[in-house]
């Protein structure tokens, strides 16, 4: 309803309203916007939390592959470059380059076998697939390692600080060489690499035990049943066969009484050897900062039950799917400015021009 006044004045009014005006929402309403605009409004918001969410891993991954490219950049040891001036007066000032000793190769080649046809060199030589030398200097509580650059000269010095390893105390129970903890990750699993373990009876059961200074011997374990099953596996999904040999198979970890004590037995099946520690003893191996970031930075794959590394790798697949969706939803956005399109569709023209380019030179780079 409209109320008003009229003053008393004549030929003059001024007129009261009650009604209250009507003020547009900033925010229009959903219903009175398009689907694009709808789908724009989603793509941003999503973008933005995203990266919100994200941004510890986002950090994460650019500092650790900032450490990968820089090795010696905050290192925990103590690097040191040097230049031609060290290897001044040292056999490496003298030291003949590729194509000469790719000369003196091909003529030590002539003198010995004696062709028909000489052999000759077809063009100009290079060190590779590395350009670096790298020796290792043991001194009392440090370990020094040296890096020359063959081709430039000069490179780096690191020394590390030797860490006295104790020698773990030996279980009451351990036979067979006694590495199956200590060698699983350098290789623990190469004595049964070779010949392989006997293999047992096929079918289910316990075959007998032995035991001894050669290790605990079982039939028909996890080896010989995937040794058997290999082929068949293989003709099923349309593979062709041939002969079989299992490389390596997990460690059976048990706890184990002896003495009085409880130990953490470790049984390799294929090699026989038990092995144990004491029950809570801490990892033989320390992580620094560095080096802990540089494995999570790889750290990939899901394990076979949920535990913090499934976790990670849950992230790791999200970090995929939003490093995607950051480009392609960054291109819907830098389209909806329309002042940028013109320079932005240059810069998207170099950038696939220029990744396409380093593509091809680093695969040349990378197959020599």
């Amino acid at each position: 309803m409209d109320l008003s006044e009229t003053t008393a004045e004549p030929g003059t009014s001024v007129t009261y309203s009650t009604t209250p005006p009507v003020l547009e929402s900033p925010h229009p309403s959903p219903r009175g916007r398009s689907w694009r605009k709808v789908a724009m409004h989603c793509v941003r918001r999503g973008h933005l939390y995203l990266g919100l969410f994200l941004f510890p891993w986002a950090i994460l991954y650019g500092v650790t592959a900032f450490l990968f490219n820089h090795p010696s950049a905050f290192s925990e040891q103590a690097t040191t470059t040097y230049g031609a001036d060290a290897t001044a007066g040292t056999p490496l000032e003298g030291a003949p380059s590729a194509t000469a000793v790719a000369e003196q190769v091909v003529a030590k080649l002539n003198e010995q076998q004696t062709p028909l046809t000489p052999y000759k060199l077809a063009g100009a030589a290079r060190y590779g697939p590395r350009e670096f030398a790298f020796a290792t200097v043991k001194v009392e509580g440090q370990s020094i390692n040296v890096l020359y650059d063959v081709k430039n000269g000069g490179g780096t010095v690191r020394a590390t600080k030797t860490v006295e390893k104790v020698a773990p105390e030996k279980a009451p129970f351990t036979t067979g060489g006694g590495k199956a903890f200590a060698g699983r990750e350098k290789g623990g699993d190469k004595a049964g690499m070779k010949g392989g373990a006997a293999r047992g009876p096929r079918g289910g059961g316990g075959g007998p035990v032995t035991a001894g200074a050669e290790g605990v011997k079982l039939s028909d374990l996890i080896h010989d049943r995937f040794k058997t099953a290999v082929p068949v596996i293989l003709e099923r999904i349309g593979f062709a066969t041939g002969e079989v040999t299992v490389t390596s198979v997990p460690d059976v970890i048990f706890p184990v009484e002896a003495d009085g004590r409880t130990w953490t037995a470790a049984y390799n099946p294929m090699t026989g050897a038990v092995t144990g520690v004491p029950e809570g003893a801490s990892p033989s191996t320390e992580l620094g900062w560095r080096r802990f970031l540089l494995r999570l930075h790889t750290a990939h794959g899901y394990p076979g039950e949920q535990n913090a590394k499934w976790f990670w790798a849950v992230i790791v697949d999200v970090m995929a799917f939003v490093m995607c969706f950051w480009g392609v939803s960054g291109l819907f956005m830098w389209w909806q400015i329309k002042a940028t399109r013109r320079l932005g569709a240059v810069i998207l023209v170099l950038s696939a021009a220029a990744a396409t380019a380093l593509g091809f030179a680093m695969y040349a780079a990378l197959t020599g």
